[in-house]
C-alpha cells in the first residue's frame, strides 16, 4: 500500500522531479516572440498586433482593457491597436507574461490557491519595481531586470502546480508543502527558466535570489532584485510565502540599499509612482486583488502553513 503521508507524498514527487519525470507546458510562440520584440527600441505597433492575432485568448485578455474605467468614455469598446498604444509595449509584455504564466501552473485544490494568487500579485509587482529601478541606473540592462523580477518564484508556482497534480489524490496540507517549496523553489526555478530559454543572467538570478551575493558582475542586479522584492512588498501588501521568516530581512535590505546606492526615502516614492501602474497590470494579468490594495523552448521534463483565512498578508505601516 502507497504510504500517503505528507513526507512520504513529497519524497515521491521530488524522486520524479529529480528524474525529470515531471512535463511542463511549451512556451507559447506568440510569448517568445513578444518578449524578443519589446526587447527592441525599433519594434513597430503592426508588427506586435499581427503577431497578438495569432492567439485568440490572449486576445481577448488584452481587450479586457476596453472595460476598463481607466480609458475613460468611449462610445465604442477600443480596438487592439488603441489598448496597445494606450499601455505601451512593456506593459503589454507584462500583461501577456502574467496571464500566461498564471494559466501554466493553475492549481485545482482550493487550499493551494490562495497561495498561488499570493505568487502572482508579487509577480507582477516585482517586475514592475525591478524595471523602474533598472531604468534609473547605468551598466543596468532594463529587460532582463524585468524578467528576473517576473520569474524570481516561478519555481514555487511550479513546485505548488506539480505537488497537487502528481499527490494521487492525497494532497498534503500547504503548511507541509510551502515547507517543501521553499527548500526547492530556487533550484526548480532556474531550471524552469533554462526550459524556457531565458539567459544565464536571469536563470542565476533567480536560482539566487534569497542568497543574494551583491559582489561580483550581477551583484547590482541582485541588490536590486532585493530592493524590488520589499517594494513589491509594499505595493501588495503580502508577505513572501517563499520564506518562514519575512523576506528580505532589514539587515539584508539595508546591504541592498547600500550596493545599489539608494535611499529608503527614494524607494518608497517609486513605490508611490508604480501604485496605478501596478493596479492596472493586475486588474489585466488575472490575479486575484491584492488585500494589501483597494486600488482600482518547447515542452519537456524538469529536472534539477494554511488555515482557512489563507496565507498572511503585510501590514501596512
Amino acid at each position: 500500500m502507497e504510504a500517503t503521508d505528507p513526507v512520504s507524498i513529497l519524497s515521491r514527487i521530488l524522486t520524479l522531479l529529480q528524474r525529470g519525470q515531471v512535463q511542463i507546458p511549451a512556451v507559447p510562440s506568440v510569448v517568445t516572440e513578444l518578449r524578443e520584440l519589446v526587447s527592441k527600441s525599433e519594434s513597430k505597433l503592426e508588427v506586435i498586433v499581427t503577431l497578438l492575432e495569432r492567439d485568440p485568448a490572449l486576445v481577448a485578455r488584452v481587450l479586457q482593457l476596453g472595460r476598463s474605467a481607466q480609458f475613460g468614455r468611449r462610445e465604442q469598446l477600443p480596438d487592439l491597436r488603441f489598448i496597445i498604444n494606450r499601455v505601451g509595449f512593456r506593459q503589454l509584455s507584462l500583461i501577456v507574461e502574467s496571464v500566461w504564466a498564471n494559466d501554466c501552473f493553475k492549481v485545482a485544490d482550493a487550499r493551494y490557491q490562495p497561495y498561488v494568487a499570493q505568487l502572482s500579485r508579487l509577480s507582477v509587482a516585482r517586475a514592475l519595481s525591478m524595471r523602474a529601478l533598472a531604468e534609473q541606473r547605468r551598466g543596468v540592462e532594463v529587460f532582463p531586470a524585468y524578467l528576473s523580477g517576473m520569474f524570481a518564484d516561478v519555481g514555487a508556482s511550479f513546485l505548488l502546480w506539480a505537488i497537487v497534480d502528481k499527490s494521487r489524490g492525497y494532497t498534503p496540507d500547504p503548511r507541509d508543502a510551502l515547507e517543501f517549496v521553499r527548500e526547492h523553489h530556487e533550484t526548480f526555478g532556474s531550471a524552469v527558466l533554462k526550459r524556457w530559454g531565458h539567459t544565464e543572467l536571469v536563470m542565476g538570478l533567480v536560482r539566487h535570489h534569497h542568497a543574494a551575493d551583491f559582489t561580483g558582475p550581477t551583484g547590482l542586479y541582485s541588490a536590486l532584485l532585493v530592493v524590488a522584492s520589499q517594494m513589491a512588498a509594499d505595493l501588495t501588501g503580502d508577505v513572501d510565502p517563499t520564506s518562514a521568516t519575512p523576506w528580505p530581512s532589514p539587515e539584508l535590505l539595508g546591504h541592498a540599499h547600500i550596493a545599489a546606492s539608494l535611499t529608503i526615502e527614494a524607494r518608497q516614492e517609486l513605490v508611490g509612482k508604480l501604485r496605478d501602474e501596478y493596479a492596472e497590470a493586475l486588474s489585466l494579468s488575472g490575479p486575484t486583488s491584492s488585500p494589501g490594495s483597494s486600488r482600482g523552448s518547447g515542452s519537456g521534463p524538469i529536472s534539477a502553513g494554511s488555515d482557512e483565512r489563507g496565507p498572511p498578508t503585510r501590514r501596512r505601516g
